[in-house]
C-alpha cells in the first residue's frame, strides 16, 4: 500500500492557521524557496514530498508536542517524522542571513531612530535587546552546563528586534546557565556599534546588562522626575523585545517549556 500524501493542501485557511500558525499562501511561498533543495530524487512512489516535509515540520514547530503527535496525525513513521523535521530545519538555518540581518546604513540608522523616537520620545535608538531560554532535551555533554535559574535544561538565546518586531540578530550559541552580559560580549553587536558606527545611537536593554556607550539602561535608583521619566520611557520602548518573545513562543510552542518536553539538539 502506498502511504498517502498529506500537505498544508489537504487544509482550509483556518486550519492552517491553527495546525501550522501560517496562511497558506505564506506555505505555499516557503515550498517554493525549499523546492530545489529538498525535493526527493528518488521515483519512489512512497517518497514524502516537499509541501509534505513542510506540513510536518511546522506542525512541530507550532504545537509544541514532540514527534509522536505528527506522527499520529498524519499517519507517518516516527523515522520520517524526524529525518523532515530535520530537514526543513538545517534547510532554514543555512538561509537565516537571507531574512536575519542588521543593516548600518545611514538610511537604515535613521529609519529606527525616527520610529523609536514615536514610541515614547526616546532618542537615538537602534534596536533593544534581551535574552531568553528555549526549553531542549538533556545534551550528552555537560547537561549541567544548560539548567538555568528556573530549573529548566535550555539554550539562553540573545535577540535584538527593531520598531516592528523585526529580529536583526540572534545568538543561541550559549548554554542557560550564561547570563546574558557575558553573551552579549561574546556576540558580534559590541564590534557593530565601534569604528565608523560608535555615534550612530544605541542599543536599549534591562539591569541585566552594563551601561556602555552603545547600551543604555534603566537607572537604579532614579530620584529625579528626569531619570524617573528616563526609566519609564527606556522600559516601554524595550517592552518591544518582550512582546516580541511572546509572539515567538505563542507561535511556536516548541520554544516554551510549558509546551515542549525536548526540542531537536
Amino acid at each position: 500500500m502506498f502511504r498517502q500524501q498529506f500537505s498544508d493542501r489537504d487544509m482550509n485557511d483556518d486550519q492552517c492557521l491553527r495546525r501550522l500558525r501560517f496562511r497558506k499562501d505564506i506555505m505555499t511561498e516557503l515550498c517554493n524557496i525549499l523546492q530545489a533543495e529538498l525535493e526527493s530524487q528518488t521515483l519512489v512512489m512512497t517518497a514524502l514530498s516537499v509541501a509534505s516535509k513542510v506540513t510536518f515540520a511546522l506542525n512541530f514547530y507550532a504545537t509544541g508536542s514532540f514527534q509522536a503527535a505528527t506522527v499520529d496525525m498524519f499517519n507517518i513513521s516516527q523515522f520520517a517524522t524526524y529525518t523532515s523535521i530535520r530537514e526543513i530545519t538545517d534547510a532554514l538555518y543555512w538561509r537565516k542571513a537571507n531574512y536575519i540581518s542588521f543593516p548600518m546604513t545611514r538610511e537604515k540608522q535613521l529609519e529606527r531612530q525616527t520610529a523609536f523616537l514615536r514610541i515614547t520620545d526616546f532618542p537615538r535608538v537602534q534596536g533593544v535587546i534581551d535574552c531568553t531560554h528555549l526549553a531542549l532535551g538533556a545534551p550528552q555533554q555537560t547537561p549541567e552546563q544548560f539548567r538555568n535559574r528556573k530549573g529548566f535544561l535550555s539554550l539562553n538565546v540573545q535577540l535584538v528586534c527593531d520598531h516592528n518586531r523585526k529580529i536583526m540578530e540572534v545568538d543561541a550559541r550559549f548554554p542557560g546557565s550564561s547570563h546574558d552580559s557575558f553573551i552579549l560580549h561574546q556576540s558580534s553587536l559590541p564590534r557593530l556599534f565601534t569604528g565608523t558606527n560608535e555615534d550612530c545611537g544605541w542599543l536599549l536593554g534591562d539591569k541585566g546588562y552594563a551601561l556602555s556607550t552603545w547600551l543604555m539602561t534603566p537607572l537604579r535608583n532614579p530620584r529625579s522626575a528626569g531619570q524617573v521619566a528616563y526609566n519609564e520611557s527606556l522600559t516601554a520602548t524595550r517592552s518591544i523585545i518582550e512582546h516580541t518573545f511572546g509572539i515567538l513562543k505563542q507561535r511556536f510552542r516548541c520554544l516554551d517549556h510549558s509546551g515542549c518536553a525536548a526540542v531537536l539538539t
